[in-house]
């Protein structure tokens, strides 16, 4: 069973808005305005949403540990160090749109992060690169151009405030994973090529997979963006699988493939 987000006050209160600032003012989103099959839509997607930011803080800590015991430079553990911030910072704006849309912020379940023993007996240097490729690189790459895609169309303020201050955290994320994949890469014997390889196809297979499946049924006229405007999903930060697979396609077609190519990993 899945656990509340708790909040606590005190010295760990004084301490996180120092560092993260205030929480945002929300009281603007009006419940009444939507349909109510539509906020409970909006309720699960951002719940999942919460759960997805959890784990990527979870993930990036894992990040910062990886660096620092492959022996990267100094810098690079700062870098880290920013990620794990901002992804905290999105677990947070995740929550209070949870709330503000009338649900409880909840925890994945379970709440620690199990990664398979074969993974963790990886040395550190082949774990960080791994975590680089898929998500820093793949993952940060698809997640910005679908936060991007929203906030443009998004009309409702209280939605577009949080998925403002998520674009504006993720704006040097992309760069920097594929600045750490490409340096650490040259780390790597050249036979190791066909293994990242691999492990790309892999990381892209569900999200391609995905998009197949919605788009090849589409009628050539609807495979495009603009005969899927949604501006009543937008407001709340939604989208659907259609729209969803075509960013995809577009995210893919300009910047993952390129990208993999250049470095060699397709």
């Amino acid at each position: 069973m899945s656990r509340q987000l708790r909040h606590t006050r005190g010295i760990f209160e004084h301490i996180f808005r120092d560092r993260f600032g205030d929480p945002l003012d929300l009281s603007g989103l009006v419940l009444e305005a939507h349909p109510p099959t539509r906020i409970v839509l909006a309720q699960r997607v951002w719940q999942e949403r919460l759960r997805t930011e959890f784990r990527s803080v979870q993930i990036m800590t894992r990040f910062l540990a990886e660096v620092l015991g492959a022996g990267d430079p100094l810098e690079v553990y700062g870098a880290a160090l920013d990620l794990v911030e901002d992804e905290i910072r999105h677990v947070g704006l995740c929550a209070q749109l949870v709330q503000a849309l009338g649900a409880e912020p909840l925890l994945p379940d379970p709440v620690e992060l199990r990664d398979p023993p074969r993974y963790l007996e990886q040395p550190m240097m082949h774990r960080a690169l791994t975590t680089a490729i898929q998500m820093l690189a793949i993952n940060e790459t698809i997640s910005v151009a679908f936060i991007e895609d929203l906030h443009a169309r998004c009309t409702d303020p209280a939605v577009r405030q949080v998925l403002g201050a998520t674009c504006e955290d993720e704006e040097g994320h992309e760069e920097l994973g594929w600045t750490y994949v490409k340096t650490s890469l040259a780390r790597f014997k050249p036979s190791t090529r066909d293994s990242w390889r691999h492990l790309v196809e892999r990381s892209l297979a569900p999200h391609r997979s995905s998009a197949k499946k919605i788009l090849d049924g589409l009628d050539p006229a609807q495979r495009d963006l603009e005969a899927h405007p949604e501006a009543e999903l937008a407001a709340l930060g939604l989208f659907s699988p259609v729209r969803q697979a075509l960013v995809f396609e577009l995210v893919w077609r300009e910047k993952l493939e390129p990208r993999l190519r250049a470095l060699e990993l397709l």
